[in-house]
């Protein structure tokens, strides 16, 4: 193994080491805490810290209490916390609605729930539960005011006001995929158009905004910023947003619902058959089994939508040696070309440079199998492997020089 590929791995494995230590870290810190006698709201928060209560407040946005003791801010907390709830509720997701049913089903509080689920913080964060160490086990517990207002709205309707939200956010998570970044408005109008009239007739643009933001705390996918959102591997939304400002004649792909839904999920992976060659391709030569080289493709992947420059994942192969020796360059750089037309750029607003090359090419599109490329070496003047017909000078070569 390559000594920089054994430092990249290495890398990876440091990463990994860090992320469960500072998970042991949150464990043992939620084990440490105390569990109120009561379940009352004000009980919960007078338990918490300082530091934890002044974090609720900047949540929730009170004002003109940042300066309030810590048994006055529990108080005003107290009321304000159950006003948020009453406003939050509706925007909730398939999986938060389960987790304060099981609650509810349960009396107000639960072992079940699992110590490394993070995405509980966020709601302790905004003072609807919290959890204590009881006999050596973590409880999750919700107040009782929580309890009631939850109660109030959980119905039929309620449920499946949840599953719509959950559609909603998946759907935009999917846009955003797609795009890289959307305003509010734009993604709203997008996103609105694959729903149908009685969906869309229960979804206000401000409902939108909220699904958008409690989705973008409760899972990673989604990052929402304070007039847009954007999918969670995009650097700079202002940048993108110069690129594709040079384009204004140019809409955004249509996409099918399929598509965008099947996007939406966490992790997802466009397997194209681009995607699968250049994934191929480091398992065959550099002996990376299927995780490493979907992380190596996903890499690329980063650096072609955040850098529009094919340069740029050239080098970090390079810089990693999966560029050593002429045959594996040359294959390489083949099957980047090929991955960079096939893929849906955010500079293009979700088109691939392949569809666009068409409105003024009529060959070109097919991609270059693996064991093809490392068998040529193709000149200037030869005839391009995407079987266009052209010279490679005049149909890829040229288009990555574009």
């Amino acid at each position: 193994m390559d000594k920089k590929q054994k430092e990249f791995r290495e890398g990876k494995e440091s990463v990994r080491k860090m992320m469960e230590e500072e998970a042991e870290v949150r464990r043992k810190a939620l084990y440490r805490r105390v569990m109120p006698k009561k379940k009352g709201i004000l009980d919960m928060l007078e338990v918490m810290t300082k530091d934890e209560l002044d974090d609720i407040r900047y949540n929730l946005g009170v004002k003109g209490a940042s300066k309030l003791r810590k048994a006055e801010l529990a108080k005003r907390l107290a009321v304000e916390a159950v006003r948020f709830a009453q406003h939050w509720f509706p925007s909730i997701n398939e999986e938060e609605y389960e987790c304060f049913r099981h609650l509810l089903d349960h009396g107000g509080q639960t072992a079940e729930f699992r110590d490394d689920d993070e995405r509980l913080d966020y709601l302790r964060a905004l003072g609807l539960v919290s959890c204590g160490n009881q006999d050596g086990k973590l409880i999750w517990y919700m107040p009782k005011e929580i309890c009631e207002e939850f109660r109030k709205l959980d119905s039929g309707t309620f449920r499946s006001l949840a599953e719509l939200n959950t559609e909603t956010a998946r759907l935009a998570a999917g846009c955003l995929f797609f795009y890289g970044y959307m305003d509010y408005d734009t993604l709203y109008e997008k996103v609105m158009s694959y729903l149908d009239d009685a969906q869309r007739e229960q979804i206000s643009f401000m409902d939108f905004v909220g699904i958008l933001l409690n989705a973008s705390c409760w899972q990673t996918t989604l990052t929402a910023t304070p007039y847009g959102a954007m999918y969670y591997t995009l650097i700079d939304p202002d940048q993108l947003e110069k690129e594709r400002a040079r384009r204004d004649n140019l809409d955004f792909a249509p996409l099918t619902y399929g598509e965008v839904y099947d996007a939406g999920e966490a992790d997802y992976i466009r397997d194209t058959p681009a995607y699968k060659e250049l994934a191929r391709f480091f398992m065959e030569e550099y002996s990376c089994d299927v995780l490493e080289a979907a992380d190596l493709v996903g890499e690329v992947l980063i650096l072609l939508q955040n850098d529009n420059d094919i340069q740029e994942a050239a080098d970090f192969l390079e810089e990693l040696g999966f560029m050593k020796g002429k045959r594996r360059c040359e294959a390489a750089v083949s099957l980047l070309i090929a991955f960079y037309h096939t893929t849906r750029l955010w500079s293009l607003k979700g088109h691939t440079p392949e569809e666009l090359f068409a409105a003024d090419s009529s060959g070109g599109g097919r991609v270059i199998p693996f064991d093809q490329v490392r068998r040529q070496k193709v000149g200037r003047n030869d005839p391009c492997p995407c079987g266009s017909g052209k010279k490679y000078k005049n149909c890829c070569l040229r288009r990555e020089e574009q």
